[in-house]
């Protein structure tokens, strides 16, 4: 995504400063050109508290430009964009800034491994008229004139590909005007910020046609939920690690996806982060509630894929309001805690786990996620490893902002234990996540 700083600034007028705040919302700071080659080479200060990462009387901070993401906006010629990490008023990389966050993981896996994570994230969205109802009426993988949006997926792509971004394949999901967009694999850094830039095309591209992109986890109780399910690998020097011989699973596959299923409960308040994302996780709906894994299972939390030669691993746990770079962080440190420890799985399956019977899954050592946002908060909290390698900051500021969202909820709603899609977080969220 890489343009020529020199060329990018002669160009243009302004410079969006970008960065992602702990909830995933894409933040922007914009300058004009005249002071552009001071502020890309010093960074901007901004307020932290007024964007989620601090408390206000500690609130100085200062984003910090990666070079390598400056980028003219396809749909405005006149802007660039560069993403940018957050720091302290001392230049270090901030606690709570989930980019560093991820930065921080990548290097455990590079220095105490000499490992490489290797990414391929499954973007699924609703396209919505602006008083929230479906744009269409399509099914899976409906053809036109059913599949309504496909001039604007096409229009959303020739924007992607003007950042260099290439789709691996796009469709039409099972819900009404439910889009899903996957791509290659790539190196995960570079795979978070891909899909913070494609979810802004997204939304500009919706909005120019006059619509919304939503990513609300469970937008219709009735209609299938968006996910947002992550394939990966582990490779050192050249070679995946999650293959044996022949492509069959290996020994270090097992011991990541061990890691996965022993942080499986914590890691569901940051995969799962709103009231509603518990109303996507209901059985039968593709969407996991019981912590699981299994060869081309896609009943299971976990699945390894049986049609490829290359074994990898897909987590189908989290949904479409999770914060991409806190997502790959927890998913590389807890399997690397279970290549480490060398802990094993529960037995893999190939059966539905959705429709095993209580005493059966029991039997089999499968227990489920937490059922709502507070349950699984405080199983983020329970889970020291988690939180160490989070940090006091951000857990701090996480269970501060999740007891309010829960709060905010049980007052809002008559019912908080209700399966249903309430109308209050729908006109809360639809626009918003």
């Amino acid at each position: 995504m890489k343009q020529d700083m020199a060329k990018v600034i002669s160009e243009i007028d302004y410079i969006q400063f970008q960065f992602t705040n702990i909830a995933g919302e894409l933040k922007a700071v914009e300058v004009p050109k005249k002071y552009a080659e001071k502020y890309l080479k010093e960074g901007l200060g901004i307020d932290g508290s007024s964007v989620g990462f601090l408390a206000t009387q500690q609130s100085d901070m200062r984003i910090a430009p990666d070079l390598t993401t400056l980028h003219v906006l396809p749909w405005d010629p006149r802007i660039a964009r560069v993403i940018c990490d957050v720091n302290d008023i001392h230049g270090q990389p901030l606690q709570s800034d989930p980019r560093s966050i991820l930065k921080r993981a990548i290097n455990l896996a590079k220095i105490d491994f000499g490992y490489d994570f290797i990414v391929r994230p499954e973007i699924e969205f609703y396209v919505m008229s602006p008083d929230g109802e479906p744009a269409d009426v399509g099914g899976y993988m409906c053809a036109p004139p059913f599949d309504a949006e496909i001039e604007l997926r096409r229009a959303m792509t020739d924007f992607m590909m003007d950042f260099d971004i290439y789709p691996k394949m796009l469709h039409h999901e099972v819900g009404p005007a439910q889009m899903e967009i996957e791509f290659a694999m790539e190196e995960v850094l570079l795979a978070a910020d891909m899909v913070q830039t494609v979810n802004q095309i997204i939304r500009m591209v919706s909005w120019n046609a006059g619509l919304v992109a939503s990513f609300i986890p469970k937008p219709y109780t009735t209609e299938a939920g968006n996910g947002l399910h992550v394939h990966h690998m582990l490779y050192k020097d050249g070679k995946n690690l999650f293959s044996a011989e022949g492509g069959v699973p290996s020994e270090t596959l097992r011991h990541f996806v061990g890691g996965l299923i022993k942080h499986a409960p914590g890691l569901t308040a940051v995969f799962n982060p709103l009231v509603n994302s518990y109303k996507r996780l209901v059985p039968d709906h593709e969407a996991p509630v019981f912590i699981s894994w299994g060869i081309a299972n896609r009943t299971a939390l976990i699945r390894i894929p049986g049609y490829e030669k290359s074994a990898r691993i897909e987590y189908r746990g989290a949904d479409s309001a999770s914060n991409i770079y806190l997502l790959l962080a927890l998913l590389l440190v807890s399997g690397l805690d279970g290549v480490k420890n060398k802990i094993e799985p529960i037995e893999g399956t190939t059966l539905n786990v959705d429709r095993l019977t209580e005493e059966k899954r029991k039997e089999m050592g499968i227990t489920q996620v937490p059922r709502n946002l507070k349950d699984a908060v405080a199983a983020l909290n329970a889970d020291k490893y988690l939180c160490d390698f989070l940090g006091p900051q951000f857990i701090e500021i996480y269970n501060t902002t999740k007891k309010m969202e829960w709060e905010a909820y049980v007052k809002n709603v008559r019912n908080p234990n209700t399966h249903e899609v309430t109308e209050w977080e729908f006109i809360e969220m639809f626009e918003r996540i």
